[in-house]
């Protein structure tokens, strides 16, 4: 038996997953047996109009039968074939006639002109409670391509009462502005933006149970009455500037709902709690109910049966159900919460503010006093809102939403503070902003040097950060990368500040007289020696031109020498003597000089062996920076008459005996760059 159950099952939920509509119901039936679908409501003067005339239907019943959609059944109003509106979305539904028209109502309540393709529903209702409301949604093909940021297809719920004063119900929700294909819109990137994307349903796909391209999510069309008053209501659909691309509205089945409004909910959480002492008067007549029974927390309040006003002065969710008879009850509810009244903590204090550039603008900072007027009391109830007017600030309206800053550009202002639960019972209390004109000219240069070591250790002295200003006439401290209180720098209080590190320093200065503040800054930039310091040969040994370039790396900009001369941006140095040499490096600021001693190495074109202590050896200059040096004297006839390889060169003597005044021949071997080289050429002996 169970399998058989099953199977039944099965076969029945394989029958479902298509969306239908039906246009084949009335009116009347659309109304009272669909959308209101309750005892409670007394409908009449049903009426409605669409494409009939050019061969459309536009108004119909829908069920999703199982497919994807937001509501399992209710009505339809379309700007095209009501039975188009079965999905999947694959392909764009333009079923209209430009012929057709749009509708005068829909176009004054929305401010929507150029309309076409006009489907409505129109009856007459008189409500026993004193709210109404229903579910619905808006589908569009507007919403492929960029089409929605300029075709404003259109939907009202025209609520008219028996002064004949109409309203729109179908807005969007905290607004007074109708739902469209414009107004709500995910945008198109490089064509429009979004626009109250919060309520868009998204884009629809080849699974969804409607064709349509886009939808909004399921809003509530609400509004209070008067029991027993005769309504109008149109539920109407067009389309805007042409008759191309269909749109809908689906409402949803029973969510005609005809429940007695207690007002707002008096929370915290929605901005508008009681104070503790305040009364509230709960009203719940309804015409011709039988009965009223209350609730809190879900407790019977007897003393309350069959009063339809009462008042409350306790926490709590309170509910009521209004008899009308044993099949028609209406309910309503309300959520009440009760809060200490607020106070003012301590009174705010005036601000200043320094112009110093003379442009009648500069920012100021609440933050202070909103602290000051809160105090110790529960930010999560209770908020700190300020005012340009004591009015606004009385009504909770243009409150400044930016005050940190806040810009003033006026001398003296009045800016006053209101401390509650947004709408809640209040405290009022005002300061001053006061905008002080200041000539004022940094006196700190844009940036100052720290010199370092080859280990990035602070040569002294320091730089001195002076602002040169008297402690008479302003208070300082200094920050180092921001003005944060973790910035701080401990014991920076004076008019001036030596620095060990690199960075952006900042002082905030106090003006004493008028008690504004403003802040300057300056940087301190690192100078560090190079990283490396070579001194490179640019030619190769006894070429007649002894070329050299130093060489460093560094973070900086270096200056250079050699010996003696001034420092110099060219790093190459040409035409030096053989022997010892200094290489210097300091950096464009000076700030340390770095040297390295070399060689230059070259040969004497003569030499004079006399005993007298001077040139009395013939030797190559820098010997031993030579590798595998070997060298080798001959007479102009290439008899060889000595050979050495050390510094101690060659006296003139051979074999014992003083050699005579002549030219005389050497030859050099060597390696350089692991090639081996020889250099042959002459000298003279002179006695």
């Amino acid at each position: 038996m169970k399998k058989a159950v099953l199977l039944l099952l099965l076969t029945t939920l394989s029958c479902y997953g298509q969306f239908q509509v039906d246009t084949g119901l009335s009116e009347e039936e659309l109304i009272r047996d669909i959308l209101v679908n309750s005892s409670c409501a007394e409908t009449s003067n049903y009426t409605s109009y669409t494409g009939t005339d050019f061969g459309v239907n536009g108004i119909g019943y829908f069920n999703s039968n199982g497919a994807r959609f937001q509501y399992r059944e209710g009505i339809i109003l379309s700007t095209g074939n009501a039975a188009d509106a079965v999905g999947p979305n694959d392909q764009i539904y333009t079923t209209g006639d430009a012929d057709w028209p749009g509708d005068n109502d829909l176009r004054s309540a929305t401010g929507t002109g150029n309309l076409f393709n006009a489907s409505y529903i129109q009856f007459d209702f008189v409500p026993s409670t004193n709210s109404i409301s229903f579910n619905f949604l808006f589908a569009s093909e507007e919403y492929s391509d960029n089409y929605q940021c300029t075709f404003s297809d259109v939907f009202a719920f025209i609520l008219t009462d028996a002064n004949g004063i109409s309203s729109n119900l179908a807005v969007i929700p905290g607004t007074d502005s109708p739902v469209s294909a414009t107004t709500i819109r995910p945008g198109v990137e490089d064509a429009c933006e979004p626009a109250n994307e919060d309520f868009f349903g998204g884009l629809n796909g080849e699974n969804s149970g409607i064709s349509f391209f886009g939808q909004t999510k399921s809003l509530v069309a609400f509004s209070e009455v008067n029991p027993g008053e005769n309504y109008t209501i149109k539920l109407v659909i067009a389309d805007n500037l042409d008759a191309d691309l269909d749109s809908a509205v689906f409402l949803e089945a029973g969510s005609f709902s005809i429940d007695v409004s207690l007002g707002e909910n008096r929370t915290v959480a929605n901005g508008k709690p009681l104070c503790i002492g305040e009364e509230l008067i709960l009203d719940a007549t309804s015409q011709g109910a039988q009965s009223y029974v209350w609730y809190r927390d879900g407790t019977q309040l007897t003393a309350f049966d069959d009063i339809p006003v009462i008042t409350v002065n306790d926490d709590g969710l309170y509910e009521v159900q209004v008899v009308f008879s044993e099949v028609c009850i209406s309910n309503g509810a309300i959520e009440i919460e009760y809060i200490e009244p607020p106070l003012i903590a301590e009174q705010p204090l005036d601000i200043n503010a320094c112009d110093l550039d003379g442009n009648d603008i500069e920012p100021f900072d609440f933050t202070a006093n909103r602290n000051r007027i809160l105090g110790n009391q529960n930010d999560r109830i209770y908020k700190v809102y300020f005012f340009e007017t004591q009015e606004d600030a009385e009504n909770l309206e243009n409150n400044i939403t930016r005050t940190s800053p806040y810009f003033g550009t006026e001398e003296t202002k009045t800016i006053f503070a209101r401390i509650s639960s947004g709408e809640s019972c209040y405290e009022i209390t005002s300061f001053e902003i006061f905008l002080r004109k200041l000539e004022f000219v940094s006196p700190l240069a844009e940036e100052y040097l720290l010199c370092l070591d080859e280990d990035n250790n602070p040569l002294t002295p320091l730089p001195l950060l002076d602002t040169g200003l008297a402690t008479s006439d302003y208070n300082f401290q200094w920050y180092k990368d921001v003005v944060r209180e973790e910035n701080r720098i401990p014991n920076a209080a004076a008019n001036n500040y030596s620095p060990a590190t690199p960075g952006t320093y900042f002082v905030v200065l106090e003006n004493l007289q008028f008690g504004c503040e403003f802040t300057i800054f300056t940087k301190v930039v690192p100078v560090s020696p190079p990283t490396l310091f070579e001194i490179v040969p640019l030619n190769d040994l006894f070429s007649g031109n002894n070329s050299i370039a130093i060489e460093v790396e560094g973070g900086n900009e270096y200056l250079f020498a050699v010996d003696d001369s001034d420092f110099t941006t060219n790093s190459r140095f040409d035409n030096l003597e053989a022997g010892e040499h200094i290489a210097y490096v300091t950096d464009t600021r000076n700030c340390t000089v770095l040297s390295q001693p070399f060689l230059v190495v070259d040969y004497p074109k003569f030499f004079t062996p006399n005993g007298d202590g001077t040139n009395d050896t013939w030797k190559i200059i820098g010997l031993l920076e030579i590798e595998n040096a070997q060298i080798y004297i001959y007479d102009r006839f290439g008899k060889l008459h000595f050979q050495f390889n050390d510094e101690n060169g060659w006296n003139g003597n051979s074999n014992g005996k003083l050699l005579p005044s002549s030219d005389y021949w050497f030859k050099i071997s060597y390696t350089m760059n692991g090639e081996q080289k020889e250099f042959k050429n002459h000298f003279a002996l002179k006695r």
